[in-house]
């Protein structure tokens, strides 16, 4: 049986932060344990996070990564594309990888692509257009980024593949409401997740007599959010434990009993999809790809982005009824089993190698 070998790349290899790396050592590892005939190879396309050296870096990247395809005879480039120097970076992966005879793979993660492409000049447009264009294949992660592929991107039906985040399937644990009720956040803390919007929504439930202990954890300006906490008076109602891996995450959601996500840009957060894994109702915003993970009355509540009143509403509707919780919670598990098990996703991946 011959192998198809695959290169992903993704910023810092499955060393880095954040979901695109949580999503893609998912899909390898799965690709791994169940799918022989498949061989993925991850690759990083800089050495640093730091906002100088990750540029000065990149050259040094992408010739590891010409060198290293070039001797391992790589079939398919599997590239991860955001917004802005993501865009750029990734064109010159494709075009060593098309020098080097491989198939490309361009799958689109980052939130705000589409703010990004809009607010490029006109030949820019056109530039970020062709690269789309000289794929073999774009992943769009929902119905919302697939509409932009066709429409804005202009690029052919037949080009574009819907294929969701996936995440694997968490133990069953028998769960009972906490006698406070615990909030989870989960994400970069900071302005494009809102989390001073989520802290001023605490606030107003705070005033309104509720009760309640969340964590917000992740990596970002955590001294900004601390200080808002502490000016909203809600600072001792959190814990900010910073970065927390796949382990801890996993260990903040399983003492939660929702997910909270007040996203004013986002793709399809991987999040969201850890928290439907586990049985837990989620309220979010009514953005990118979200729609489509939260059904909202069903396996949780979405409100408008940067609407403090609205999000207090949701948390206190979720705050107030363990039931309501449990109903939505058990909802979203079956749509997590039905569209977004990593199962599923490394499947379509597979496919979607094979016929390159």
């Amino acid at each position: 049986m011959k192998k198809k070998r695959v290169a992903i790349v993704i910023p810092e290899g499955l060393s880095g932060r954040g979901g695109i790396v949580r999503v893609t050592a998912y899909l390898t590892r799965h690709i791994q344990a169940h799918i022989p005939d498949i061989e993925t190879h991850v690759y990083r396309s800089r050495y640093s996070d730091n906002a100088v050296l990750k540029h000065l870096t990149a050259p040094f990247a992408l010739a590891a990564f010409a060198v290293k395809c070039g001797v391992g005879r790589i079939d398919v480039a599997h590239l991860n594309v955001a917004p802005r120097g993501s865009t750029l970076r990734k064109q010159l992966y494709q075009a060593v990888a098309k020098a080097l005879g491989m198939r490309t793979v361009l799958h689109l993660h980052g939130s705000g692509y589409d703010e990004f492409y809009a607010d490029l000049t006109v030949k820019h447009q056109a530039a970020v257009r062709a690269f789309f264009a000289r794929a073999d294949a774009v992943v769009a992660l929902g119905d919302h980024w697939r509409r932009f592929m066709l429409t804005e991107l202009r690029l052919p039906p037949a080009k574009v593949v819907e294929i969701p985040n996936g995440v694997p399937a968490a133990p069953a644990v028998a769960r009972a409401p906490n006698a406070v009720p615990a909030i989870a956040f989960l994400g970069e803390v900071g302005h494009r997740k809102g989390v001073d919007v989520l802290i001023d929504a605490l606030a107003q439930l705070k005033a309104d007599g509720l009760t309640f202990a969340v964590t917000i954890g992740g990596n970002g300006d955590l001294e900004t959010a601390r200080a808002h906490a502490e000016r909203a008076g809600v600072l001792d109602r959190i814990d900010f434990p910073g970065w927390v891996d796949e382990a801890g995450a996993d260990k903040v959601l399983r003492g939660a009993d929702l997910l909270v996500l007040p996203s004013r840009a986002e793709n399809q957060p991987v999040a969201i999809l850890e928290a439907m894994a586990r049985g837990l109702p989620v309220v979010s915003t009514r953005i990118g790809g979200i729609p489509q993970q939260v059904l909202d009355g069903e396996t949780g509540l979405l409100v408008e982005p940067d609407d403090v009143a609205q999000l207090a509403q949701a948390l206190a509707a979720l705050i107030q009824s363990p039931e309501r919780r449990a109903a939505y919670g058990q909802a979203g598990l079956r749509r997590f089993e039905a569209h977004f098990s990593v199962a599923a996703c490394a499947e379509r991946f597979a496919e979607l190698y094979r016929s390159l």
